[in-house]
């Protein structure tokens, strides 16, 4: 059992370090989405353990990007990414407290939004707005 548990998380790291930058941000997005919509259904199911657990993963998303702003480079527009990370944060949770599944929609098309204005950065851009591979703060676990 941990031969398998050893050998997916290889992959998994792999899988990440080829990733460019602007390629890891669109999946840190797609993952928060992926969170949501599933504590969106537990929501509306009753299922509250099923549904805080996508809650948290999607917050610690959005942690984990706001933990690689570079203010230095980005100014302005890391400043407001800031922001704008912690008004999701806190509508998650609130979300998450109340266990109100529409909190959570109304979040998903800036979600899909931020995703897609990523999706549309040329490849030639793809590794200059965020901190190099190897220096992110904290480690997340995209698996659902």
């Amino acid at each position: 059992m941990a031969a398998t548990a050893n050998a997916y998380a290889a992959y998994r790291s792999a899988e990440v370090e080829g990733l460019t930058q602007r390629d890891l941000l669109i999946k840190l997005y797609q993952g928060a989405e992926r969170f949501l919509f599933q504590a969106q259904a537990a929501m509306r199911a009753k299922q509250s353990s099923d549904a805080h657990f996508g809650c948290v993963r999607a917050k610690a998303i959005f942690i984990e990007l706001m933990s690689t702003l570079n203010f230095d480079l980005g100014g302005e527009v890391a400043t407001q990414l800031r922001d704008l990370y912690v008004f999701l944060i806190a509508t998650i949770s609130e979300a998450n407290l109340r266990k109100d599944p529409t909190k959570l929609e109304s979040i998903m098309p800036v979600i899909a939004t931020l995703r897609q204005g990523w999706e549309q950065v040329p490849d030639e851009f793809a590794n200059t707005t965020a901190l190099p591979a190897g220096e992110h703060r904290h480690s997340l676990d995209l698996r659902t």
